[in-house]
């Protein structure tokens, strides 16, 4: 008996679609992004020997954001004279904004004559990131299902992100560089920004974003929606923010070389793009 109710339930809201089909006007979206974030990072080859490394990589993170969004549907029948909405049902003009967790990872590489090739993993998360843009849908299938293309930015807000810093090397090359003078211990700590380098440094991302949704109605007023998303941030900071132990090493190995290594001047060929995947799920209700 159980299952038949389930099972009647299931049949009524597949039935139901075209009865609660949203057919234009105001819709208010609310909704939650898990994300999986792949840092992908550039910069000059010159600028990298600037720094004292040979080679910079990016690494995956996992976020989530959340985002409130207002789209006004303009649909196939009043606004573009189909007579049949069942493949083409319109399409949705969309403005959002949201906030959310920020990751960065890289892998930056350098050579050291005790030990040889140092490897160090470092990964950024910040508490809190602000993002906002707008979003172009084309909705099919009597607004069933919606094809998503979106232009965006994303904006820093947490002037003290914690990192998590390792690094390939054993216990005994640890020492090593210890009594050197160099410290590369595991370490977790907070990235500590200054009011002044705040200012400087650039916060905004530009996010261009793709992403596919399904809409199961509800209720006559409400849809849960479920989908799938890739996006790509073009981050430039114009600085470059580290642990204090590395801004220490990059230093010494400048001065072991006849010259001087300056962190607080901007570095030009810097990016922090990101690629970002995951899904979207939240309800949508008729305003």
């Amino acid at each position: 008996m159980k299952y038949k109710k389930i099972y009647v339930l299931i049949l009524s809201l597949i039935f139901s679609s075209s009865v609660f089909a949203f057919d234009n006007g105001f819709t208010l979206g609310i909704k939650v992004y898990p994300t999986a974030s792949l840092t992908r990072p550039h910069i000059s080859k010159e600028d990298m020997a600037y720094l004292g490394g040979n080679g910079m990589q990016g690494m995956l993170g996992y976020i989530t954001t959340g985002s409130a969004e207002l789209t006004y549907l303009f649909d196939s029948v009043r606004y573009f004279g189909y007579k049949d909405a069942s493949i083409f049902s319109g399409l949705g003009l969309a403005g959002y904004f949201g906030v959310g967790q920020g990751f960065s990872g890289q892998v930056s590489g350098q050579y050291n004559g005790l030990v040889g090739d140092i490897n160090v993993y470092c990964r950024v998360y910040m508490k809190v990131t602000l993002n906002m843009g707008a979003v172009l849908k084309t909705f099919l299938f009597n607004n069933r299902m919606s094809v998503n293309f979106g232009l965006g930015l994303n904006m820093l807000l947490d002037p003290h992100p914690t990192y998590e810093l390792t690094t390939n090397l054993s216990t005994e090359d640890v020492k090593k560089l210890s009594n050197a003078g160099l410290d590369f211990s595991n370490e977790v700590g907070t990235l500590l920004i200054t009011d002044k380098m705040m200012k400087k440094m650039n916060p905004v991302g530009y996010v261009f974003n793709f992403g596919l949704e399904y809409y199961q109605p509800v209720t006559s007023h409400m849809k849960l929606t479920l989908g799938g998303f890739l996006s790509y941030t073009v981050y430039k900071p114009n600085y470059v923010s580290l642990p204090q132990k590395l801004i220490d090493a990059a230093k010494k190995g400048a001065e072991a070389e006849n010259r001087n290594i300056d962190l607080t001047k901007p570095i030009k060929s810097f990016y922090m793009n990101a690629l970002n995947f995951g899904l979207s799920i939240g309800l949508v209700f008729d305003v």
